[in-house]
């Protein structure tokens, strides 16, 4: 099978031969599952923003909202509220090689911070938990601007799909639908959207996706997994608090690596996660 290999903004090379990409959750939301790595104050997110860079990350996933279909919901106003001053914040601190990913599913916030971005000089790319599903003005910004977007798959509703069959099937969709309105399909990410986003979706659907992620190669993207400290983990090993579910995280990400992921994204940016995951990443290699 071909290689997979891409390169975002002429200084980040994603791929098979390249190591993997650290992405450092910057949480917004109070209403989170996992309290821990919520910063909400900019003073705290200045902070973890800069220990993060230095530890590694490539890339800062800024999201204001919890996706979570059990969270308080927030209006477009309140998101905006939060992730404006933050982003500004973060966009006048972090180095230009470091991309920022706004984690939002409406336009109006993919917008005003992609303005806030082309303001200060710095990258920017969209992380859409919903696939493009829940505002089609998503999209229209995405093709206009050719800005490079992170695909988590999704059918109706952020996370509904239940296999890595399903998930290389909608995914598929949406590609074909970005490259059939002119936009560079080279800077389409993937991600199989592991995580209990509906009620069917039970620990062992993702325990099957991780396990079966090379699969997901087939669709010659870049391969993105968000595994975190989620639910998957505690309900497997019994631990319902999220800040107990390091080392269930970091095996499942050696794992997923092992099994072809190109980014992680974590809450957890330091050295334990860097060599486990450079250690999953040889034995990959290795022949």
């Amino acid at each position: 099978m071909n290689e997979i290999y891409t390169k975002f903004f002429d200084f980040l090379e994603l791929g098979d031969n390249f190591p993997i990409v650290i992405m450092g959750v910057l949480n917004l939301s109070p209403e989170s599952f996992y309290k821990g790595s919520v910063y909400d104050n900019l003073k705290l997110l200045e902070e973890k923003t800069l220990e993060m860079v230095k530890s590694g990350a490539k890339m800062l996933d800024l999201g204001a909202r919890s996706s979570a279909p059990w969270s308080k919901k927030i209006s477009i106003k309140e998101e905006l509220d939060r992730i404006i001053p933050s982003m500004e914040t973060i966009c006048k601190i972090v180095p230009n090689d470091v991309i920022i990913s706004i984690d939002t599913q409406y336009q109006e916030i993919a917008q005003q911070a992609y303005n806030i971005a082309i303001k200060l000089k710095k990258k920017i790319i969209i992380n859409d938990v919903s696939c493009l599903k829940t505002d089609p003005g998503l999209l229209d910004l995405v093709v206009e601007h050719d800005i490079p977007i992170i695909l988590m798959a999704s059918k109706s509703i952020p996370g509904d799909l239940l296999s890595i069959e399903e998930i290389i099937i909608e995914s598929k969709k949406t590609i074909e639908l970005l490259s059939s309105k002119g936009y560079d399909h080279k800077k389409i990410i993937l991600d199989p959207g592991i995580g209990r986003w509906i009620e069917e979706k039970t620990p062992e659907c993702d325990m099957r996706i991780i396990k079966n992620l090379e699969k997901l190669r087939s669709l010659r993207k870049p391969i993105l997994v968000a595994i975190s400290r989620k639910s998957f983990i505690g309900a497997t090993l019994n631990i319902p608090e999220p800040e107990k579910r390091l080392n269930g995280t970091l095996s499942a990400t050696a794992i997923a690596v092992y099994n072809g992921a190109h980014i992680i994204r974590t809450h957890d940016v330091n050295k334990q996660l860097l060599e486990i995951i450079k250690m999953a990443e040889a034995i990959r290699k290795s022949h």
